[in-house]
């Protein structure tokens, strides 16, 4: 299937892959300037929408990744990197202030999962006026299980082989190899990983 791609910007950069693939209704647009995005191979863009609508902005995907969802850049000087083997399934990602959003290789993201690096308006000291609630990056390790309807907060830190349990809150760091989950999420176990295969458990027969 033909990748639908709009750019109606200016110096504009667009590097896809000749393996990548799309495999449903997924959309591309650029309307800004000066951005670049990047797809790297065996990657299958399976639904949603890829959108830079800002100048001076990137979007990296790794090599054999599956993309579901929206990826949206909406404000100058933003970045969004996925590393290699990355999936998801329909996640929220958007960047409606200047920052950063990591992901690093081989994550596993379910649906319904929103992060954003900003809380999208102004939160102001009433006696002078000025604001409090600046934009802060997320960073996600490599390895990580994100499961459905996750919400990751500006700020967030979630190191390498963590599992963040369904509808999860997360707003601080979590350290790699934990278990977490609640509102806010909070670490239920230590020295944890995972496997995208059901192996059998112990008992099981």
């Amino acid at each position: 299937m033909e990748i639908d791609i709009r750019d109606t910007g200016r110096n504009n950069t667009v590097e896809i892959a000749s393996d990548v693939t799309r495999t449903g209704p997924m959309r591309i647009e650029i309307t800004g300037n000066n951005n670049h995005l990047a797809i790297g191979p065996r990657t299958k863009l399976a639904a949603g929408l890829i959108e830079i609508r800002n100048d001076r902005s990137r979007i990296d995907i790794g090599a054999a990744c599956v993309i579901s969802g929206q990826l949206r850049l909406r404000a100058d000087d933003t970045a969004l990197a996925i590393g290699d083997e990355t999936t998801m399934m329909g996640a929220h990602i958007t960047l409606h202030e200047r920052g950063r959003i990591t992901l690093g290789r081989d994550c596993m993201l379910s649906g319904n999962i929103v992060m954003d690096v900003s809380d999208m308006h102004s939160i102001l000291d009433a006696a002078s006026g000025a604001r409090i609630n600046p934009p802060a990056d997320i960073e996600i390790g490599d390895h990580v299980w994100i499961a459905q309807g996750v919400q990751i907060l500006k700020g967030a830190v979630i190191g390498s082989d963590c599992v963040i349990g369904a509808r999860a809150l997360v707003t601080g760091t979590l350290p790699a190899g934990s278990l977490a989950a609640g509102a806010p999420a909070r670490v239920m176990r230590e020295g944890v990983t995972w496997d995208r295969r059901r192996l059998p458990w112990p008992g099981s027969g």
